[in-house]
């Protein structure tokens, strides 16, 4: 099961590759927090779907609306 998790935030970690600064920073950091298998599946998921959401508002332009989403995630995850 850990694999697989792993395999499918590789594989988003991936497709970010469009964005840069503060916002790959912030979603990195989530994907590290999330591989190290430290999370509850309920929290898993939720944070799951806010990183994506980052992801999309980031590849967008919308930086300011990704950080704010990457901000919320990083506070559950009480990391910087």
């Amino acid at each position: 099961m850990k694999i697989i998790i792993l395999a499918a935030s590789l594989a988003l970690a991936l497709s970010t590759g469009a964005i840069a600064g503060p916002c790959q920073d912030d979603i990195e950091k989530i994907d590290a927090a999330l591989a190290s298998g430290n999370v509850g599946p309920d929290q898993r998921a939720q944070l799951e779907d806010m990183r994506n959401q980052a992801v999309q508002l980031c590849g967008a332009g919308n930086e300011a609306e990704g950080l704010d989403v990457t901000a919320e995630a990083k506070a559950m995850l009480n990391i910087q």
